[in-house]
Order: C-alpha cells, then sequence, then structure tokens
C-alpha cells in the first residue's frame, strides 16, 4: 500500500510538473518552420507596410480610402490571410493611411434613415452625405511551388499584393514577397 501511495504521488508530482506552463516568445523573433507562420507573417507585413506606404506618401500623394478584398491562398497549407490583411491594415491606420469598413454600410444608412424620420436627436443623428467610398482595393493573393530536389522538399512561396484603383482599375502599386523553404523530407519509421 505504501509503494502504491509514493508511486500515484510521484506519478501526481510529475503530471503536474510535465503539464507545464505557456510560454509567450517575440512573434518577430519566430524561426521559420515546415508551415506558413509568424516568421512569414511578419516578414511580409514588414515588406508591404514600408513599400506601400511610401507609394501612397511619396507617388500617389491624393487622399486614399482603400477596402481590403479578398487575399486568396492558392497553397495546400492552411494560410490565414485575413490574419495577414488585419495586421498590414493596423500597421498602415498607424501611419494615418485611411481604410474603408464596407461591411457596416447597412447599419449606417438605417441610422441615417432614423435620423431624417425627426424620432432621433439632430445632434447625434448621423448626417447623409459623409460616408466615404473607397478609392481603391487593397487585395493579392499567396501562391506556392512545392518540388522534391535530392532528399529535400522544397517551398517557394510568393505573397503578391496590389492596390487597384477603382475609377480605372490600373493596379496603382503592387508588391512581393518570397521565401524559399527546404526542408528535410520526414522518414517512415515503425
Amino acid at each position: 500500500m505504501k509503494k502504491l501511495s509514493l508511486l500515484l504521488i510521484i506519478f501526481i508530482i510529475g503530471f503536474i510538473a510535465c503539464g507545464g506552463g505557456v510560454q509567450y516568445k517575440d512573434a518577430s523573433k519566430a524561426e521559420g518552420s515546415r508551415e506558413w507562420g509568424p516568421k512569414e507573417i511578419k516578414m511580409t507585413v514588414n515588406t508591404m507596410v514600408e513599400s506601400m506606404y511610401s507609394f501612397l506618401k511619396d507617388e500617389w500623394k491624393k487622399p486614399a480610402y482603400i477596402e481590403v478584398k479578398q487575399i486568396r491562398n492558392k497553397t495546400s497549407e492552411h494560410i490565414d490571410t485575413k490574419m495577414l490583411a488585419d495586421e498590414i491594415t493596423t500597421n498602415l491606420i498607424k501611419r494615418r493611411i485611411k481604410f474603408v469598413d464596407a461591411s457596416l454600410t447597412t447599419d449606417a444608412i438605417s441610422e441615417m434613415e432614423k435620423g431624417m424620420t425627426g424620432m432621433v436627436d439632430p445632434e447625434s443623428a448621423i448626417p447623409v452625405g459623409e460616408l466615404k467610398s473607397p478609392n481603391m482595393y487593397l487585395t493579392g493573393e499567396v501562391r506556392e511551388n512545392v518540388r522534391t530536389v535530392g532528399s529535400k522538399t522544397v517551398q517557394y512561396l510568393v505573397v503578391t499584393l496590389k492596390l487597384i484603383n477603382l475609377k480605372t482599375q490600373v493596379v496603382e502599386w503592387q508588391d512581393q514577397q518570397e521565401f524559399l523553404k527546404s526542408a528535410s523530407k520526414k522518414k517512415i519509421t515503425f
């Protein structure tokens, strides 16, 4: 009985010690891996934000009202393109670049209509004619080419983003971030 109790205590201590805590790391210092992860996201965000901001401030030189459209994932792995778009827009908004969120247009129109009925205090009613239309769409895609070279799998990833002028449908800005990842093939063991 004593042996069983001692064994149970050792098991519980071992379980608590191994069941461990969470460790947080700096995402900007993340190491690469086989899968798309923080390293690829941070490198892409840094490249795109610097390039797009430079274009908008130095070349476009007009007010930009950007709406984010879908960034398509054309790879075989799961890539959360919404996370990528959110990080890019967050960084650009911090630099005073304006984005239009069309998902709330119906709600805004409804509030304007209420204001026009006289049911809403004129001081707080949303005035008609102040919504901003986007003059550019931000869109793009992530593509890959995977091949085997000797005993390694080589993945070439390309993230391409572009700003399309809605008035002319001209691609005003476009940039790419490339990744060439090489990993040893997984060995099958029994």
